[in-house]
């Protein structure tokens, strides 16, 4: 008798503990590790929800997925980090001052507590995209009641970043291939992000539009659907 449950229970430790929790307690752990980033101004307790985020996505081996993500958003915050030191409103504090360019303490503060939301927020929702798929989403989301029209609104808003950087993966692919935007460099990599934001958006906006017609043609809006089983 014990026999299958050992061995359920080998699998369930082989798939690890991921997998015997449904998407939506994963959902809400996500969702609360982004709404306590914009509940908190103090930027200890900021580097305290990243780092908090950052253990669980390690702890369920899904890091791997999130560095493109952090290495395109380090870019992002850095830029924020400059800009904010430089002009940012309430800058009174002088901090540091770099060949004649002055950085103001408060800019850098708020920089650093919008970098900080950022970073929870991201490995927030790669840990969720990671540990579940599609279909387990919009599963578990139709047999607790939710119409199917609005799951897949919630779904395709939940994948838009894991599309946009498969896109843009695929975009420097194909231009490392005709030798354009060669990265030896950190520099040239950052150099690297321009030119592929413009095929990027338009990519993105193209299967956008093509989204509609092949759900209208699929009967994504016939009302009375029969699920096959």
């Amino acid at each position: 008798m014990n026999e299958p449950n050992s061995i359920l229970q080998g699998s369930v430790a082989h798939r690890g503990w991921t997998s015997v929790v449904d998407p939506v307690t994963k959902l809400l752990m996500a969702l609360d590790l982004a709404l306590l980033s914009f509940c908190f101004t103090n930027l200890l307790v900021e580097v305290a929800l990243v780092f908090v985020a950052l253990v669980i996505l390690l702890i369920s081996k899904a890091g791997k997925s999130a560095v493109h993500a952090i290495e395109f958003s380090s870019f992002l915050i850095f830029t924020m980090l400059i800009i904010q030191g430089l002009f940012y409103s309430h800058n009174q504090t002088l901090l540091v001052s770099v060949v004649g360019i002055r950085f103001y303490q408060e800019g850098l503060l708020y920089a650093a507590t919008m970098g900080c939301r950022i970073f929870v927020i991201i490995l927030a929702t790669s840990f969720f995209m990671t540990t579940t798929t599609v279909s387990e989403n919009s599963k578990y989301l139709e047999q607790v009641g939710l119409s199917y029209k609005a799951v897949y609104v919630l779904m395709s808003v939940c994948y838009i970043l894991p599309e946009m950087m498969a896109n843009m993966k695929k975009i420097q692919m194909a231009q490392r291939a005709r030798g354009i935007n060669q990265q030896k460099t950190i520099l040239e990599k950052i150099k690297s992000i321009l030119p592929v934001l413009v095929p990027l958006v338009i990519k993105t906006l193209d299967q956008s539009m093509e989204r509609p017609l092949a759900l209208r043609l699929r009967g994504f809006n016939i009302p009375h659907r029969v699920a096959l089983k």
